[in-house]
């Protein structure tokens, strides 16, 4: 009996360790914003950015965000309002699809490269900083698959709500833990909820990077807390995209922070492939195939309409700072990371499952 409970013991001890080997260390806490690097700010000429006022929660969050009498600042949230020299929308050619991921990498990015590398599909990643803490392999196997990734921020906030210097370290925190994990800094970000305007995007185009929203929405990621959404809405719609009379490409956005949205990927392949849409990453709809990143991209990248401002990419790299890195703003998040409850159900079902067979052994005695 004290053998079995010793062997007991040890299992879930290195159970432990291994979930807690996964993760990244030295970096800010998860899903709370960054703190402000001096470095970092120094990189954008405040004296450029619009003087837009920054938002409050409660006038950018629901499904109705408050829209002023006269949009002076192209709030994209209100009535889709894009400025043709920075935004991304769509992809220019017909019969072209930029199928897009946001909020991971976790572990149901896992099935769902499983896939892609079945078909031989490479699409867009778009990653939180918050999740290759807890999963820098999963990014590397993006990265070393051949997907495009792309910044959506440290914490995932509404960046209209942020101060400049937030919306900076959002963005530079992101570039640097994916230029730590795989060697690549992006030159393309999507902001989270779509949320942004004038102002962000002044600091992302002297960041360097390149804005891209999405024409279609799968509104996914309502399925995690509405319990009317019926995942088999999401391949409806596809059915119906696909019979549109475009005339140009698309962009899609969906998500696989959460098992089943991610998992709406593999069902809804196959419907773009029989009405013969070409599935490319971003960059490559937009005429610039495989310049992903600072490090393979030379020339200005256009967007769907006209040239971007030339503007140097800065390479993030880590601050030094204490470690591990507490942010500025909240020490304590106001939410538990979904990937951490991933890994402790994980090991739970686990521990659970050598205590029932500890149990069976005990009294087959």
């Amino acid at each position: 009996m004290m053998k079995l409970l010793r062997f007991l013991f040890l299992t879930i001890s290195l159970l432990v360790q291994l979930i807690s080997a996964q993760q990244l260390t030295g970096w800010p806490a998860l899903d709370v914003p960054p703190p402000n690097v001096t470095e970092y700010t120094a990189l954008v000429n405040m004296s450029m950015v619009p003087n837009a006022p920054k938002k409050t929660t409660a006038e950018v969050s629901g499904n109705t965000p408050k829209c002023p009498a006269t949009d002076t600042y192209c709030y994209w949230p209100c009535n889709g309002c894009v400025r043709n020299d920075s935004d991304i929308v769509f992809c220019p050619n017909v019969g072209d699809w930029g199928l897009s991921f946001d909020d991971g990498p976790t572990n149901y990015t896992i099935p769902l490269l499983d896939y892609l590398d079945s078909v031989k599909l490479k699409i867009t990643f778009f990653i939180v900083g918050s999740r290759v803490v807890e999963s820098p392999d999963i990014l590397k196997r993006i990265v070393s698959s051949g997907h495009q990734v792309g910044v959506h921020t440290w914490s995932h906030p509404y960046l209209t709500t942020q101060s400049n210097e937030q919306v900076i370290a959002e963005l530079q925190w992101t570039a640097a833990i994916i230029k730590n994990v795989t060697g690549v800094t992006p030159i393309y970000m999507r902001p989270p909820f779509g949320d942004y305007d004038d102002r962000i995007r002044s600091i992302c185009t002297q960041l360097g990077y390149k804005i891209v929203i999405w024409d279609l929405d799968t509104n996914d990621w309502t399925s995690a807390d509405d319990k009317s959404f019926r995942l088999s809405w999401i391949e409806s719609n596809f059915t119906q995209w696909v019979k549109q009379n475009s005339t140009t490409g698309h962009i899609s956005l969906e998500h696989d922070l959460y098992n089943q949205t991610a998992a709406q990927g593999p069902l809804v392949v196959p419907i773009l492939q029989t009405a013969k849409f070409n599935i490319k990453p971003i960059a490559n709809c937009l005429g610039h195939p495989g310049l992903f990143y600072k490090e393979n991209s030379t020339t200005n990248i256009a967007t769907t309409t006209s040239s971007m401002p030339t503007s140097t990419i800065s390479t993030p790299t880590k601050p030094a700072v204490d470690s591990p890195v507490a942010s500025s703003q909240d020490s304590k998040s106001t939410k538990t990371s979904l990937a951490v409850k991933n890994n402790y159900n994980y090991l739970w079902s686990f521990i659970l499952g050598i205590i029932l067979i500890a149990f069976i052994s005990f009294n087959n005695l």
